[in-house]
C-alpha cells in the first residue's frame, strides 16, 4: 500500500505537567525490541535557526467511528483533529494504520467497522508491529454494547487491550475516549445505562495505568444531539443511532486534541 503521510504541524502546546519522559522504544509482536519502524525524530535546525516540530506517529484505533462512518467524507474525527494540531501545537502528527479513508492526504487509520473490543485485540499485535505508533487513540466498545454485551466484560477486554498496547510499545501514549453518552443505539433500545457503566470502568483504568507510570489518559466523550432530539435551534450531531455527523466528529476531535495537548505538555511524546 502506498503510504500517504502528510504532516500536520503547529505552534504551541497547552500548559500541563512538566515531567520529561524518555522516548518509547520500537516493538513488535514477536520481539518488542526490534521489528517496528523507528519513531521519527525532530528535524535538525533549519537554516533560519529554528527547529522543526517533532513528528509523532498517531494510530487512530477502533471500529466504525474511527473509520469515519457517518461523516460526509469519511474524514471522521481525524480530519478536524489534524487541522487542530496543525493550527495550534508544538508538534506534528502523522496518522498511521493499515487502512486509508478521508479526503486529506494523511488519512491512514486502524478503524474496522463492526469490530468488537475482542476482535480489535486479536489484530492489534500485527497492526502495532507494522505501524510503530508513538500514540494510540482508542474509541472502542460501542459494538459490544449495541449488541447487548455486558459493559463490565467489555471494559475488562478494553483494559486487556490497553495492557497489550503498552507491552508492544512501552513508553508510548494511549488516549482512550469514552463512548458518547447520548448514543441511542441502532436497535430501538436504550443503551445509555450500559454506556454510562462502561465509561465509569474506563475512567478507572486511568488511575491504575498512571499509577504504574504509563502514559494513559481517559477522555470524557462529548454529549451529542441525536437526530430525534434535534430541532431548528439544536441541530443533530449524530448521523444515526451510532455515529456522529460532521458536527459531532468535530466535538470528538476537540476532546482528543485537548488530551493530546496535555500529553505533549507533560512530555509524553518524548520532547
Amino acid at each position: 500500500m502506498n503510504r500517504r503521510s502528510a504532516v500536520f504541524a503547529g505552534v504551541a502546546g497547552l500548559a500541563g505537567l512538566a515531567v520529561a519522559v524518555p522516548l518509547l522504544t520500537a516493538a513488535s509482536e514477536q520481539d518488542p525490541a526490534t521489528a517496528v519502524p523507528p519513531s521519527p525524530t525532530a528535524s535538525s535546525e533549519a537554516s533560519s535557526g529554528t527547529r522543526a516540530p517533532r513528528t509523532v506517529r498517531v494510530m487512530p484505533l477502533g471500529a466504525s467511528t474511527t473509520a469515519g462512518v457517518g461523516s460526509s467524507d469519511f474524514g471522521g474525527y481525524r480530519l478536524p483533529l489534524g487541522r487542530l494540531v496543525a493550527g495550534h501545537s508544538g508538534y506534528a502528527i502523522d496518522f498511521v494504520g493499515s487502512r486509508a479513508q478521508g479526503p486529506m492526504d494523511d488519512n491512514e487509520h486502524e478503524g474496522h467497522p463492526g469490530y468488537t473490543v475482542g476482535r480489535i485485540r486479536a489484530g492489534v499485535d500485527r497492526w502495532i508491529a507494522a505501524a510503530g505508533p508513538d500514540v494510540v487513540l482508542l474509541h472502542i466498545g460501542l459494538n459490544n454494547l449495541n449488541r447487548g454485551g455486558d459493559p463490565d466484560r467489555a471494559a475488562d477486554e478494553a483494559e486487556d487491550l490497553v495492557e497489550r498496547i503498552f507491552t508492544l510499545r512501552p513508553g508510548g501514549t494511549v488516549i482512550m475516549q469514552g463512548l458518547v453518552p447520548s448514543t441511542p443505539g441502532s436497535k430501538d433500545q436504550d443503551i445509555s445505562e450500559p454506556i454510562a457503566a462502561y465509561n465509569r470502568r474506563l475512567k478507572q483504568i486511568e488511575a491504575r495505568e498512571q499509577g504504574a507510570g504509563r502514559h494513559f489518559a481517559f477522555v470524557k466523550a462529548p454529549w451529542l444531539t441525536p437526530a430525534e432530539q434535534a430541532d431548528a435551534s439544536t441541530p443533530a450531531e449524530l448521523a444515526d443511532g451510532l455515529h456522529p455527523n460532521d458536527t459531532g466528529y468535530a466535538k470528538v476531535a476537540d476532546a482528543f486534541y485537548e488530551a493530546m495537548e496535555r500529553a505533549h505538555a507533560a512530555g509524553w511524546f518524548g520532547m
